[in-house]
């Protein structure tokens, strides 16, 4: 453990990678509308955020495992030298295919909160983890807060190449921030040797699940390419399975969700990414419909951007109570409350006027307020219950479990606004009894998260070594 007085600069160091890794993933947005009239494909440009969060989704918990293993502060800066490689290429990039491999070589950012939940615990005492963790989470809403307004400005004033020379520049300086600050990691290699080959079929079979997930919308749900990728994706993890739980030693072990607190918090976390963190998906439709079809307010994309800023900025509050509550009163009792707070926000679409504004930005805070404290307190339970030598691996299940709830949640909601429609020439558009319904089943989710909160132990303990 370092001193005391250490301990501001390496939450510091942790702090400005997860800022590093959430602008990346939203700095993206501000530039979709430059980017659609230099390439002219809004479908070809939209790779570039699919192909981002598939690459990520698919690699974090074997990246998480790699650091687990040859030492976490190595492996952050390793990713973060190939996220800043990946920038670079980018924003050097004068036609579409360099841009987009620039792009999924940043996609290996993905593992960066994996990675640094598990330096948390390596440099910290138990009691202070959860805090830490929560301080550290609330980089994400800072850095997509910056995305979108400093990436704004930089696509404005001078041109979409700026915002990855920008994201190089954060990655240099996360690296050195964690040269710096953060004290070299243990190797972890006793115990019998790694079964590499049990790993192999995770992160394809994973990304191509997510593939369909992704892409099934435009694609076709019945398209067979579509129904190829998903078919071959759950062959792989199939297999995964059954090799992870052959093995003594396997690269990404699936006996580790036998623990009950892992379990749960996974299941938590697949429902709340079906449910409230589909915040963006619900609000940007309701915000820019227009206000004939009576549910909409009709503004543009811009201002419904702006709208969702507030919430952001005041979720960065939201991570360090979500740790305190957790260090406090229990990781159980903290995501009751977290539930709480998010349900109380989308019930709060049938008790104001939505069609004001300024009502939608309140809920829109306290809706992400709570989603916050949810997304701080299932990383911080998950890693108690992890065995130390596997942290950023379970760490990183965490973070395919919730790509993948994602995407399905995606499609749930807009399958629920699609059930009852409103027409005007050849314009289609959700009617109000659409959002009605998908809000009510969204709450439904929320509250079943809170509910299967309350199957975690009182105490946590850690998992014994698979």
């Amino acid at each position: 453990m370092e001193g005391r007085r250490n301990l501001p600069l390496l939450i510091g160091a942790l702090w400005i990678a997860e800022v590093t890794g959430s602008f990346e993933t939203a700095m993206i947005l501000a530039a979709l509308k430059r980017l659609i009239q230099d390439f002219g494909n809004p479908a070809m440009i939209g790779w570039l955020i699919t192909g981002y969060l598939i690459v990520g989704a698919a690699i974090a918990a074997v990246v998480g495992r790699i650091g687990d293993m040859f030492g976490r502060r190595r492996t952050l800066i390793v990713v973060l030298a190939i996220g800043a490689v990946g920038s670079l290429i980018s924003a050097l990039s004068t036609n579409f295919a360099v841009l987009l491999a620039g792009r999924l070589m940043q996609g290996v950012t993905g593992a960066i909160l994996p990675l640094c939940i598990g330096l948390v615990h390596e440099n910290m005492a138990k009691d202070r983890a959860p805090m830490a963790i929560g301080l550290m989470i609330s980089g994400a809403s800072i850095g997509t807060a910056a995305g979108l307004v400093i990436g704004g400005m930089i696509v404005d004033r001078f041109s979409w190449h700026g915002i990855f020379f920008t994201s190089a520049g954060l990655c240099i300086t996360a690296a050195l921030a964690l040269l710096a600050f953060v004290p070299v990691s243990p190797r972890r290699l006793s115990g019998p040797p790694v079964d590499w080959f049990s790993g192999l079929a995770f992160a394809p079979g994973v990304a191509l699940i997510l593939v369909y997930f992704s892409t099934g919308k435009d694609w076709g749900w019945g398209d067979p390419w579509s129904l190829a990728a998903l078919v071959a994706g759950i062959a792989l993890v199939a297999w995964w399975v059954q090799r992870s739980l052959a093995s003594p030693n396997p690269l990404i072990a699936i006996r580790s969700f036998g623990n009950r607190t892992i379990a749960v918090g996974g299941a938590v976390t697949a429902l709340v990414s079906m449910s409230t963190l589909q915040i963006t998906v619900f609000f940007s439709l309701l915000l820019q419909a227009p206000a004939w079809t009576v549910a909409g307010l009709g503004f543009s994309a811009t201002v419904a951007g702006l709208a969702k800023l507030p919430s952001n900025l005041s979720s960065a509050f939201a991570g360090p109570l979500g740790g305190w509550l957790a260090g406090r009163g229990g990781g159980r009792f903290a995501i009751v409350v977290g539930g709480l707070v998010t349900t109380v926000g989308w019930l709060l679409y049938f008790v104001l006027d939505v069609n004001s504004f300024a009502v939608v930005v309140a809920q829109l805070i306290v809706i992400s307020f709570g989603a916050t404290m949810l997304f701080s307190v299932a990383p911080t339970i998950i890693a108690q219950a992890s065995p130390p030598e596997r942290i950023s691996e379970i760490s990183g299940m965490l973070t395919v479990i919730r790509q993948l709830f994602l995407g399905i949640g995606a499609q749930m909601v807009t399958t629920l606004l699609a059930v009852d429609v409103v027409r005007r020439g050849d314009e289609t558009y959700p009617s109000p009894f659409a959002y009605d319904l998908t809000v009510a089943v969204i709450v439904a989710l929320c509250i079943a998260a809170i509910l299967v909160a309350f199957a975690l132990p009182r105490n946590i303990q850690p998992q014994e070594q698979p």
